[in-house]
């Protein structure tokens, strides 16, 4: 799967949480240090304070699911299958 698909499917989602949310921002991206290969890192914080209250990942291709189904997200399903 070609990152830059990736990168935007992420930005996708990134987006709705932020339409969709008044408190919580989403932030995903690619493992920073490696040590999750193939996997997405993705953090919950609070919108005002920026403190993470989660922390995750996920599969990249539940990531691009999930970005499919943007439109109808639901609360907690990228929890649903996290690795």
């Amino acid at each position: 799967m070609p990152s830059q698909d990736l990168a935007q499917a992420l930005q996708h989602l990134q987006e709705r949480v932020a339409q969709n949310s008044s408190s919580i921002t989403l932030r995903a991206g690619l493992n920073p240090n490696g040590d999750h290969p193939g996997q997405v890192l993705v953090e919950l914080m609070d919108k005002a304070t920026q403190q993470v209250f989660y922390q995750y990942y996920i599969p990249a291709d539940q990531a691009l699911q999930a970005a499919k189904n943007a439109d109808r997200l639901a609360p907690g399903s990228l929890l649903s299958g996290k690795a």
